[in-house]
């Protein structure tokens, strides 16, 4: 098989009808003696053809050779119909398969690609630039779905790494460190709260990471994850309570932290109504990252955050407030600016990215202002669903 730089192409015929496979092959041949007219795209060069009439004979083929692309036909001597892409996909998964059907069938190509097929031609319609286009598409999807495969692969191991392995040695390290507190004296005192104040930080951090990986894995996972705004693969969209939601982030929050937390939010209806949003399961890390950010950011000994929420037919706006440090304008604009997401100066860490990666998949919106007289008015803009 080529390798993904390489323009040389191997394809195998995989048809019983002699004629049927001496047009096929003489409109290659035609495509690459007009090379620049009407299917000359540059990007494609079949080198090789190979032709067998039987399934059996192209699954024996595959198991000693690796061609780059294979062209199939659904009505052989040993196989028909959809089984035939199926036995075909399931023998070499790696090489893109196009199917080859009657002008009569082209509800059974939809139904092979379904079966695993990258794409499918009528006989009688194909061109040479048509053929020439498809199969050269057919073999850039697959290297596509190779790679996001191997990437989500990588990814489930670093996943494993991050919430086990490190997140389980930096837990013994906080466990130990408590345990030291009756044994040092006041000089050791101070460094060890440094210590394990550094090291719950890291714990935060190894918790963050596999949350972001998990948004990662999201958007470059296969069609079966439900389309983003942008038609794309993305993190599922899913209605969201949205005063629930708030409710136990700023429980946790008031547990965990010593802060004045407000939360600012009437349920539509009475205590039973939800206020239900366009939202994810990641919507909760969402809010736990900029309440966390507003405390962490913060020199008052008890920081003062509240939390609003607005809402019309259209959309919910939870605005968090904090008496913190402030952000400096420059820095706002490139923090809301998808566009400069990894600049440098945006200062962005990894709590941030994940805020923004997830409210730009379930299409919400962030914008940062001036909180006055000091620190900073973050605002997310939600989508309403089943409010009318």
């Amino acid at each position: 098989m080529s390798g993904a730089g390489e323009r040389d192409i191997d394809l195998l015929i995989v048809e019983d009808n002699a004629d049927d496979a001496r047009y096929v092959s003489r409109l290659i041949h035609e495509s690459a003696t007009n090379d620049g007219g009407e299917g000359g795209d540059g990007l494609l060069e079949i080198t090789s053809i190979d032709h067998v009439d039987r399934l059996g004979d192209a699954l024996e083929y595959v198991r000693t050779h690796a061609p780059d692309v294979i062209l199939l036909d659904l009505q052989l001597p040993d196989s028909s119909g959809l089984e035939t892409v199926e036995t075909m996909v399931a023998s070499t998964p790696a090489v893109p398969v196009v199917v080859l059907t009657g002008q009569n069938d082209t509800d059974v190509g939809v139904e092979a690609i379904q079966r695993g097929a990258q794409d499918y031609l009528v006989k009688g319609t194909i061109t040479a630039a048509l053929l020439r286009r498809t199969l050269r598409y057919a073999i850039e999807r697959k290297r596509n779905q190779r790679e996001l495969v191997d990437r989500n692969h990588r990814l489930a191991l670093l996943n494993q790494i991050v919430r086990q392995d490190i997140r389980n040695d930096v837990s013994m390290i906080v466990g130990w460190g408590d345990q030291l507190r009756t044994q040092v004296d006041a000089d050791g005192e101070t460094a060890l709260e440094a210590l394990l104040e550094a090291t719950q930080h890291v714990v935060d951090l190894t918790d963050t990471a596999a949350e972001v990986m998990d948004v990662i894995a999201a958007d470059s996972s296969t069609p079966a994850v439900t389309a983003g705004p942008d038609g794309g693969a993305g993190v599922a969209v899913e209605p969201c309570d949205l005063t629930d939601l708030l409710e136990t982030e700023v429980a946790r929050l008031r547990a965990e932290h010593t802060v004045d937390l407000t939360l600012e939010c009437e349920r539509e209806g009475g205590a039973g109504e939800a206020l239900s949003v366009a939202g994810s399961p990641m919507l909760a890390s969402v809010f736990r990252h900029l309440l966390s950010n507003a405390i962490r950011h913060n020199d008052n000994d008890r920081p003062t955050i509240t939390v609003t929420v607005e809402a019309d037919d259209a959309s919910a706006s939870v605005t968090v407030t904090d008496d913190g440090v402030g952000i400096p304008d420059r820095q706002k604009a490139l923090l809301v600016d998808p566009e400069r997401r990894f600049d440098g100066r945006s200062g962005m860490g990894v709590g941030l990215y994940l805020v923004t990666t997830v409210l730009e998949e379930i299409g919400g919106r962030i914008d940062i202002e001036n909180n006055y007289p000091q620190g900073t008015a973050v605002t997310v803009t939600l989508e309403r669903v089943g409010k009318r």
